[in-house]
């Protein structure tokens, strides 16, 4: 057997999922819906491509060749240009990661939508508000209206006395 880079990805994947399902197991049944609905399927995922892999068969695939996930999609762009846009993306999920720190999720998410709408986006005043505003109610009517998640205080409101 080839030793193959997917192979090990598959199987980071795989630990991965099982200590996302095996610290979920004692968790309230609130709390243990999300990790389950989503480490389940993705842990049995994860086990079909690596049976698939060591198997050597080929991955169903599309009509189409160019699938996203295909790494030769790239070919055919300026490797500056590309550097350029990984950077960029990943400021903005970093930039992201910091704004729930600090603000928290419901004050982080809105502002999150806003910006990358219209800084990075350059998307009109209108349309920039009416899909923050959508993303807003969507996270507030699923998670705190209908679940009743709890989510933590952001760090500065904390700091500041503001919760």
């Amino acid at each position: 057997m080839k030793f193959r880079l997917p192979l090990l990805f598959d199987l980071l994947i795989i630990i991965f999922f099982v200590i996302f399902v095996y610290e979920a197991r004692d968790w309230r049944l609130q709390a243990r819906l999300y990790p389950w609905a989503i480490g389940i399927p993705m842990l049995a995922l994860a086990l079909i491509h690596i049976i698939w892999e060591l198997k050597g068969e080929k991955k169903p695939s599309s009509p189409t060749s160019n699938a996203p996930v295909d790494f030769s999609f790239t070919k055919g762009i300026d490797p500056v240009l590309a550097q350029r846009r990984a950077i960029n993306i990943f400021s903005w999920i970093f930039a992201f990661f910091l704004g729930i720190w600090l603000f928290g999720f419901n004050i982080a998410i809105p502002a999150f939508v806003f910006l990358y709408l219209k800084v990075q986006s350059s998307e009109k005043w209108g349309l920039s508000l009416a899909l923050t505003g959508g993303a807003w109610f969507m996270f507030w009517g699923l998670f705190d209206w209908l679940l009743r998640l709890p989510f933590p205080d952001g760090q500065l409101l904390i700091w500041l006395g503001l919760t």
